[in-house]
Order: C-alpha cells, then sequence, then structure tokens
C-alpha cells in the first residue's frame, strides 16, 4: 500500500496551522537575515578591524549563495521531500546563525553566513510546496495569502 498523501494524513491535518507557523517563521527570518545586517555593518567593520568594504561581503554572500541554489534546493524537494529539505535547512539555518555569534575573525563570519545562507535556500525553496501540500485545496489560498 502506498504513503498516504498529506492531505489524507490525519496527524499532518491535525498539525496542519503549526505547520504553517513554522514554515511562515523560517520564511521570515531567513528573508530578514538577507537586510538587517546592513544595519550592523558599520559595527561589524569597526569591532573587527576591516575596512567597510570588506565588511560588505557578509550581506553580499548571504544573498549569492541563495540565488545560486533556490532552484537546486526546489528540484531536490521534489525529488527527495520538501519537508526533509525544509528540516534539513532549518537546521543549517540555525546552526549558521549561531555560528555568526560565535565568529572569531571575518572568514568564520563569512563561513556562517554561507551556512546560513545554504539553510535559508533550503527552507525558501520548499516553504509554498509544503503549503500546498499539507493544506487542503479549500483552505490553500487563506493559507498562502
Amino acid at each position: 500500500m502506498g504513503k498516504l498523501a498529506f492531505v489524507d494524513d490525519p496527524k499532518i491535518q491535525k498539525d496542519r496551522w503549526l505547520i504553517l507557523i513554522a514554515v511562515c517563521i523560517f520564511t521570515f527570518m531567513s528573508t530578514l537575515d538577507g537586510s538587517i545586517v546592513n544595519i550592523a555593518l558599520p559595527v561589524i567593520s569597526r569591532d573587527m578591524n576591516i575596512p567597510m568594504n570588506q565588511s560588505e561581503w557578509v550581506v553580499s554572500i548571504y544573498l549569492i549563495v541563495i540565488c545560486m541554489l533556490l532552484l537546486l534546493f526546489g528540484k531536490l524537494g521534489d525529488a527527495h521531500g520538501k519537508i526533509r529539505i525544509f528540516k534539513i535547512g532549518s537546521i543549517l539555518f540555525t546552526m549558521g546563525s549561531l555560528l555568526c555569534g560565535f565568529n572569531t575573525g571575518l572568514a568564520m563570519l563569512l563561513f556562517a553566513r554561507v551556512v546560513q545562507a545554504i539553510g535559508a535556500a533550503m527552507t525558501m525553496s520548499t516553504n509554498n510546496g509544503i503549503i500546498t501540500e499539507v493544506f487542503p485545496f479549500q483552505e490553500r489560498g487563506r493559507a498562502l495569502e
């Protein structure tokens, strides 16, 4: 017997609004992290003793990595399961965020931002697909608003 579709799975249907909240939180955080660092760039530059043009890589590398990987992770989500890719992305994003907090220099901060961006790309590329699969057709529009 085949696997139940998410729409037919009673456990998933019971938790579908919690799933929506989790998806929305990670989508918000991934998007926010793309721009909120701009506010901290002068402080990062000063505290790390680096020129401003080098500190700008903290923002740029995050956005470049996301743009490079969105389509790849969308395809992987289709092939291996959107929820699996989303969960791995959530873990990577959280680990990258923690690494950003414990950085010891520009190289480590950039590495942490790459890890964070990989996780963000994984969550961003699967979020709408998860909502579409989890919610029944008659509730889908409300969930995707």
